[in-house]
């Protein structure tokens, strides 16, 4: 079951908006000020939706601050006239804003863009980590067979046939034998 924080100015408004999410599969647990959201664990949410302005602040600033806080999927609700400006401060920190009136459909198209979007992120950091894997391991390579080139006079291409073969001597991987000769293990 997921779990959604709501955080706007009245108990009513709050109330009003969790009617809008649909039950099935979501728990909703409420707040209507930010001192409040500030004390609760957010690490156990996985939406938080913060309807702007809340009692003693803006919610903005609030927004703001949860970003580096929670991985919660974070969502602002504002007025219309608002809309503009809380783009420019939110989205750039991956702050979903949604527009009032609210309906049920624009609350559950948020949250299943934020999900989808969340298994996006998750795919590319995924792949930025492969790719940093693969720099590292041809850097890795490279000095190696620098290495190489100067303790046995090869050329390049020599070099690194040699860390090939001794690869396929150990039956490791040509990164593994780069690694070995880095640190002096090899050669």
């Amino acid at each position: 079951m997921k779990r959604v924080l709501i955080a706007a100015r009245t108990a009513e408004a709050c109330r009003i908006l969790g009617d809008r999410i649909d039950p099935a599969g979501y728990e909703v647990t409420t707040a209507t000020d930010g001192m409040t959201v500030r004390g609760i664990d957010l690490g156990r949410y996985d939406v938080i939706f913060v309807s702007v302005p809340l009692e003693n602040e803006s919610g903005l600033e609030l927004l703001s601050e949860l970003r580096g806080k929670t991985p919660a999927h974070l969502i602002a609700i504002v007025r219309e006239e608002a809309a503009d400006a809380a783009t420019r401060k939110l989205a750039p920190l991956g702050i979903y804003i949604v527009t009032k009136p609210v309906y049920k459909t624009s609350l559950m198209q948020a949250i299943r863009f934020c999900e989808t979007h969340a298994g996006n992120e998750t795919v590319f950091r995924q792949r930025i980590a492969e790719l940093e894997q693969q720099t590292e391991n041809e850097r890795k390579l490279n000095r190696a067979t620098l290495i190489v080139m100067g303790k046995e006079s090869l050329s390049e291409e020599e070099a690194h046939r040699r860390i090939q073969k001794i690869a396929m001597d150990l039956r490791i991987s040509k990164y593994e034998v780069a690694g070995d000769i880095i640190e002096g293990l090899l050669l």
